[in-house]
């Protein structure tokens, strides 16, 4: 079979591209609910009170760009105090 634009009517591999699924680089709500360890509904509680990373609706499902869950992380990374902490005062009874 040819390609219909390879020139000369020829196929050449290096024309055709193999498809490509357009959901590489996002995981499903589930997965990423597994990934961090937490229950679905936690996850979707999380989105409802907008404190989740970005994600994308596609029908019924969401989606989370790997990437954009990173910079999400990253955003909310806390340093560690280095200051030890004061201790506290024994309650006598």
């Amino acid at each position: 079979m040819t390609h219909p634009l390879a020139p000369g009517g020829a196929e050449s591999a290096a024309t055709v591209a193999p498809p490509t699924d357009f959901l590489d680089g996002f995981i499903s709500e589930e997965e990423y609910a597994a990934r961090r360890g937490v229950s679905l509904r936690t996850c979707q509680r999380d989105r409802q009170l907008r404190q989740s990373p970005p994600y994308v609706v596609i029908g019924r499902r969401v989606y989370y760009r790997i990437e954009a869950v990173r910079e999400w992380l990253l955003a909310r990374e806390q340093a560690a105090d280095r200051k030890p902490s004061v201790p506290r005062a024994g309650r006598g009874r």
